[in-house]
């Protein structure tokens, strides 16, 4: 059978079931015994405590003051969270982020160097922490809380010199800071800062004030030499310059090409809508595009910049018809509703307008919540920092929780800055976990590599693959052949991200135009992961590969391959056990196995380092007729074997994520090779993790999922075959509604 006809196969959720499975290890180590951790504790309480004391009083609302405890890196799972201390002593949580530290001891004797650990941000009233300081030296290993003493490697006061951010140092200058507060839903204290700046001769505007779950980010005008005055108040997390926009944000260079076709008036599908958030587009294109584009001007939107406008024209066009070799377009997947958010009052520099661009993308999002198709090609002109997550990031996250839509954004254009300094690092709102983060190929067939503009990985952790691939954006050898209006519509020859952006979500429109519903759009999402191609390329740089852009490649499987898909919700409490289906005879020679797993969580933006609040634990058992023996008992389940790791994540890379930093990455890929005989019944046990604010979550829902997995088999030509007739009354190819015709 050709492989125009062997499509993926759907149902695979009906090879799952629900098992219990024992967890949990024995009690750790710790690095300092009791007495130790007593001593090391009191000693830094004592200079936390004056630090904390000499903090102006203008500057701690209600007397309240936030320091800064640091964790044992062997110390920062969900069950370690300290809560039952901080409870004993009067403090509350207010946030967390991520740092690599060298601890004094390890407790264990193989251990890295350095790891990655949290730092949780902690407040109350500077008598909790005098108390807390005188008392802590007659705790007796019995006191509550006591015991967790031993997880910290440290605890200070959070100064205002380690919240600045790329602060400039000209004498004189001046500007808008953004001001980010911890401020957990207290009115008080964001009333308090706002008071607070204006006594330090610093203008807080408030009405550009945004409030993202447990973070508010307030712009405030001031002399840039006041940063650490005003960072002096206590909750403030972080003052840096207000970012400005990517403008002009792909359109690296353009050359006129010639003149264009347009198709049939009509999509391929006419059921839904993709949407595109951009600078707009010139008054002739509206009508020329008009079969496929419904133009929207949010209300009170200034004047359009002509600019943005070509700008809007190019990124939408390539989502509508992607690059096109010669004149003739062809006939788009979808419509797509182009919504303007930038207007002549967006200038290139840090403006309040960085505000209200995403005010306009947040409204139109929350106005119109059954979009499962979107793209965003521009964002804060800034690269991506490992501890804080920018208002779009956040905003864009939370929105886009339990994979409700397919969302691409952009990577920039940055990629061939200063690479020690991180400038080429991707960002903001690619490093969102819900969203594909898409960068640039130079070219659409082989070779092929990472397009040197491209910005780069890896994302923050958890988020750790950054971008999650590439399509082909142009470069100079080989140019993007989009739209631009000269009298008409006609080819222009450009290159940049924002135009590989668009053409990555045209790949997963194509699939819906061709399956209708039967596929969610997290498991769109997951089998574009599931499909691209790393080639020879590092993941830093290109993710998990090349975005497929064939639409038949996407749906069909080779002769001697069978890809199931799987969709549901994963329990809470329990394993899901997904079945892989072989078939009963005939299996021989290597058998490689592809599996890949997403899900889409809510977001905790104050908890950086723990900012996803679902996790995923996969264990493989490769044959269900071997069993663990251990003192003369057998184990409930086969054994396991590993699949999915934190090492292969990394790819080789200096930077390793620990066991439990990996565990709450929301997005899994990984490929293995095994002996046909080795295989019996083959399944993966598939746990859900869940956490709130970096500690146990209060009421955990199941939460859905998609998983794809790949069986090839070289030496079985008619694998897909075989598998088809094994599953028949189990398993159903996914037939298309339609084709969408393959271009040379």
């Amino acid at each position: 059978m050709p492989r125009a006809n062997n499509f993926l196969l759907g149902n695979g959720e009906r090879l799952t079931a629900k098992v219990r499975v024992a967890t949990g290890g024995g009690e750790k180590n710790p690095p300092y015994t009791f007495e130790r951790a007593q001593r090391r504790l009191s000693s830094k309480l004592r200079e936390t405590v004056i630090a904390l004391d000499a903090i102006p009083d203008d500057a701690a609302p209600k007397d309240e003051v936030v320091a800064v405890v640091t964790m044992h890196p062997r110390y920062i799972s969900k069950s370690d969270f300290p809560q039952e201390l901080l409870s004993a002593v009067g403090l509350r949580p207010i946030g967390s982020r991520a740092q690599t530290i060298t601890p004094e001891s390890w407790g264990i004797k193989k251990h890295p160097k350095t790891a990655i650990t949290e730092q949780l941000f902690v407040a109350g009233k500077r008598s909790t922490f005098r108390k807390w300081a005188g008392e802590v030296q007659r705790w007796t290993s019995a006191s509550r809380g006591a015991q967790q003493i031993s997880q910290f490697e440290n605890v200070a006061a959070f100064g205002p010199k380690d919240k600045l951010r790329s602060i400039p140092s000209e004498h004189g200058s001046h500007g808008i800071l953004e001001i980010v507060l911890h401020n957990a839903g207290e009115r008080e204290i964001v009333d308090s800062f706002v008071e607070y700046a204006r006594r330090h001769n610093a203008r807080p505007i408030t009405d550009r004030r945004r409030d993202v779950k447990g973070l508010t980010f307030i712009p405030v005008e001031a002399d840039f030499e006041r940063a650490e005055e005003l960072a002096q108040f206590s909750f403030v997390r972080i003052a840096r310059p207000l970012p400005s926009l990517r403008l002009r944000p792909a359109l690296t260079r353009t050359v006129a090409a010639g003149s264009v076709k347009l198709p049939a008036p009509a999509p391929i599908d006419p059921s839904f809508r993709a949407v595109v958030f951009d600078g707009g587009l010139p008054d002739s294109a509206v009508g020329a595009l008009s079969p496929w584009v419904n133009y929207v001007e949010p209300s009170g939107i200034g004047t359009a910049v002509p600019s943005m406008q070509d700008h809007g024209l190019a990124v939408t066009a390539a989502f509508l018809f992607g690059p096109v070799p010669s004149g003739e377009l062809p006939v788009p997947p979808c419509a797509v509703d182009h919504v303007r958010v930038i207007d002549s009052q967006t200038t290139p520099g840090p403006d309040l307008e960085y505000v209200d661009v995403l005010d306009r993308i947040l409204a139109h999002l929350d106005a119109h919540p059954d979009y499962q198709f979107i793209n965003l090609s521009l964002g804060p002109n800034t690269s991506l920092s490992d501890d804080e997550v920018t208002a779009w990031t956040a905003s864009l996250d939370d929105r886009l929780a339990s994979g409700r839509a397919v969302a691409t954004f952009a990577v920039g254009n940055e990629g061939e800055r200063d690479a020690s300094a991180g400038l080429n690092r991707l960002q903001p709102p690619a490093d969102a976990v819900n969203a594909l983060a898409v960068g640039a190929a130079d070219a659409l067939d082989t070779p092929w590599i990472r397009a040197p503009y491209s910005c780069i990985g890896p994302g923050r952790s958890p988020g750790y693959v950054k971008p999650d691939g590439v399509a082909f954006g142009g470069s100079d050898n080989e140019p993007f052949a989009a739209l631009a209006m000269d009298g008409g519509l006609v080819l222009i020859e450009t290159q940049g991200t924002s135009l590989a952006s668009p053409y990555a979500l045209r790949s997963a429109v194509s699939v819906r135009a061709q399956l209708g519903a039967t596929l969610s759009p997290l498991a769109i999402r997951a089998l574009l992961i599931h499909r691209a191609d790393p080639g020879m390329n590092s993941r830093n740089e290109v993710g998990w590969g090349r975005f497929e852009s064939n639409p038949e490649r996407l749906i069909t499987c080779d002769d001697d391959e069978a890809v199931v898909v799987y969709q549901g919700s994963l329990p809470v409490g329990e394993h899901l056990r997904a079945g892989i289906p072989l078939p009963s005879n005939g299996l021989r020679g290597m058998v490689h196995l592809t599996a890949t797993l997403v899900i889409a969580p809510e977001v905790d933006p104050e908890h950086p380092g723990a900012y996803t609040r679902g996790g995923l634990e996969v264990a493989f058992r490769p044959n269900s007729k071997r069993y663990s023996e251990h003192e003369g008992k057998r184990s409930s389940h086969p054994k396991t074997r590993s699949f999915f790791s934190a090492g292969k994540l990394c790819d080789g890379t200096e930077t390793l994520l620990s066991d439990e930093a990996y565990k709450w990455e929301p997005c899994l890929r990984s490929s293995q090779q095994f002996r046909a005989a080795t295989l019996h019944e083959p399944c993966f046990d598939i746990y859900y993790h869940h956490r709130q604010s970096g500690s146990k979550a209060t009421l955990p829902q199941p939460i859905p999922y998609a998983f794809l997995v790949s069986i090839r088999a070289p030496r079985v030509q008619d694998l897909y075959n075989r598998v088809v007739r094994a599953y028949a009354n189990v398993l159903v190819p996914l037939r298309p509604r339609v084709r969408i015709p393959v271009r040379t």
